[in-house]
């Protein structure tokens, strides 16, 4: 446990660059495979699960690092009537292990600077993780494939 603390107070929440485009791609897909999903719904998502260079100065892009390791990243957006979480990965061996919370918690300090909710659509596995962070479900959305539902999350400030 104590590694395991150590490890999280090391930990760096900053700002990613267009330079770090290739690798969080990588692990935006690792992650989603991590639940094991069939490769042709992996194939389908790839849109929603990787980033552009267009993304960058429409999102506001952190990156929680340990050294030189990237280990996942949090992109959000400001819309007129809320933020949306467009993107919360996880390398998959650190998933469960505080990473997400520390990332999230952090990256919405250093953006959500208005008295407006935040939204995520989240995966079906990470409903509870949202849960745990403050977000409530306020709905659902039909995603591929046909009769799959993402809860649709929602934190106020």
């Amino acid at each position: 446990m104590f590694n395991l603390i150590t490890e999280l107070m090391r930990a760096e929440i900053i700002k990613a660059t267009l330079a770090d485009i290739d690798e969080l791609n990588k692990i935006s897909v690792a992650s989603k495979m991590y639940w094991n999903y069939p490769d042709e719904w992996i194939e389908k998502w790839m849109n929603d699960l990787t980033l552009s260079e267009k993304d960058f100065p429409e999102q506001e892009i952190y990156k929680v690092a340990n050294e030189n390791e990237i280990i996942g990243f949090c992109a959000i957006k400001e819309n007129d009537n809320a933020y949306e979480i467009m993107h919360l990965w996880i390398k998959p061996q650190f998933i469960g292990k505080g990473y997400g919370e520390v990332l999230i918690h952090e990256s919405m300090k250093k953006i959500v600077t208005k008295t407006k909710p935040v939204i995520a659509e989240s995966d079906p596995n990470a409903e509870e993780f949202y849960a745990k962070q403050g977000f409530k479900k306020i709905g659902e959305r039909e995603s591929y494939p046909k009769g799959r539902f993402l809860p649709v999350m929602r934190k106020d400030f």
